[in-house]
């Protein structure tokens, strides 16, 4: 390699590393700590009524993208049983919030609007107002296709009584939801787009109660029953009501990942869990790390002496760039360090390390050849970058396969494994390649014993 690319290969690491934390300072960042690491919160949320396996798995899948759309990472959301779901949340701030959004059903239903009463009406008082118990499912599923009656403030402060006919169609037909201001009542509403097979069915809809109010449902509770002035074809719609920005939220959050297929109710004991555990098992986990990384230095300085300084300083260049993507990461995307994430990087130290062996034993190669360490430089460089290559391809894809398949911290490992393995590659090609290549060009290390490849370089190549 030529000394100037050499050069700015190593500068531009430099460079890329002094950016990197220069923000990190700047900002204050530093890493974001999963559950086990920074406590949190677990509940469980238990199904109303008998709840098949089918249905508490699809559940979780559901409770799991609502969680990771807050931007919570390294949940725990799995089923246990039929009828269960354990929701495991590290270092959440409104609890409240974060479990009435995981636990809504958000069923959604536009309904007919057949009859509005007002108190001073007749029959006002002799109406009954339609109650779902969320208990009995079979019942609350029912619903559905009865005429049901539901109550309203009205603008005026006053209580409507709102009779709805069947429900003509549901939240299925939603394809996103967004929170939106709205202008004419001073705060925000929900703006929605239909599916492309939904748009056509909710035209005929609109078209045929037009003049006439539709009324939105969400899980039994009237949000807005609005006259249909013009056949909606668009594709489009919006929800109003009272609600507040966070509200308008949450709400259109829940209404874009999909209704839960069962009722939900989260147990009524929030357990706080503590992270003193997982203090402590980082402690010893770091520990382990730091003997481990001291055993690595100390092998490679004793089997290859200078070139072992090289392997050193790249460890160095690693674990600053693995710390500060850490960093960035957790403010970026909210991303958290658990223990599992800690053990993918320890593990990767080996990577690394291994990397480097590969490459010095192609060197040594080389110089048994008969060239001298500056020639075996690069020569042996070019052979050992094809199996770095091979090998750290073969581990990121084992990693990706992992976080793919894998749920809660075991993610964690895989996401730090595979951006290791990532890195050991990029530092392998733009540090330690050209940090030998400029060292062979010095005198003291074209010294046997100074590099560890005995005797085979004198009487080699000048």
């Amino acid at each position: 390699m030529k000394t100037g690319r050499a050069i700015a290969y190593i500068a531009g690491i430099v460079i890329v590393l002094l950016v990197m934390y220069a923000f990190i300072i700047i900002y204050g960042l530093s890493p974001k700590l999963g559950l086990d690491l920074e406590g949190g919160v677990s509940v469980t949320l238990q199904a109303l009524g008998d709840a098949s396996q089918e249905q508490i798995e699809k559940a979780a899948d559901i409770v799991r993208n609502r969680v990771n759309a807050l931007g919570l990472a390294e949940p725990v959301v799995a089923a246990q049983g039929n009828n269960r779901i354990l929701v495991q949340i590290p270092g959440i701030q409104d609890t409240e919030r974060v479990l009435s959004i995981i636990g809504s059903t958000a069923q959604l239903q536009f309904r007919e609007v057949l009859e509005v009463l007002a108190p001073e009406d007749e029959n006002y008082e002799a109406t009954e107002v339609t109650t779902p118990d969320p208990n009995d499912l079979e019942t609350y599923q029912a619903l559905k296709d009865q005429e049901i009656v539901l109550t309203k403030e009205g603008q005026d402060g006053e209580v409507l009584k709102v009779r709805l006919g069947p429900t003509r169609l549901t939240g299925d037909i939603i394809a996103s939801a967004d929170a939106a201001v709205d202008n004419e009542r001073a705060g925000y509403k929900i703006v929605f787009k239909l599916t492309d097979e939904a748009s056509p069915q909710f035209a005929v809809l609109t078209e045929e109660l037009l003049g006439k109010q539709l009324a939105i449902v969400l899980d039994y509770n009237l949000e807005s029953f609005p006259t249909v002035q013009s056949p909606i074809d668009t594709g489009e719609g919006e929800i109003t009501g009272d609600f507040s920005r966070e509200e308008a939220r949450d709400l259109a959050l829940v209404l874009k990942i999909g209704a839960l297929p069962v009722e939900f109710e989260p147990d009524p004991l929030v357990e706080n869990i503590s992270a003193t555990l997982g203090r402590d098992s980082l402690r010893q986990g770091l520990m382990a790390g730091l003997i481990g990384l001291i055993l690595v230095v100390l092998y490679m300085l004793a089997m290859y002496r200078g070139l072992g300084c090289v392997t050193t300083l790249a460890l160095l260049v690693f674990g600053l760039f693995v710390y500060g993507i850490v960093c960035l990461l957790g403010q970026l995307i909210d991303w958290k360090l658990t223990l599992a994430g800690i053990a993918g990087i320890v593990v990767s130290i080996g990577i690394s390390a291994d990397s480097s062996v590969v490459y010095f034993e192609r060197l040594k190669e080389e110089v048994r050849e008969g060239k001298t360490l500056r020639s075996s430089a690069d020569r042996g460089y070019k052979s050992a970058f094809r199996t770095i290559i091979a090998a750290d391809t073969a581990t990121f894809i084992t990693a990706f396969i992992l976080w793919i398949l894998a749920m809660g911290s075991v993610k964690g490992f895989a996401f730090t494994l595979g951006i290791a393995t990532i890195l050991d590659v990029v530092i392998s090609y733009f540090f330690t390649h050209p940090t030998v290549s400029l060292l062979s060009r010095l005198q003291v290390y074209n010294k046997p014993r100074f590099v560890g490849v005995g005797r085979e370089m004198q009487g080699g190549e000048t």
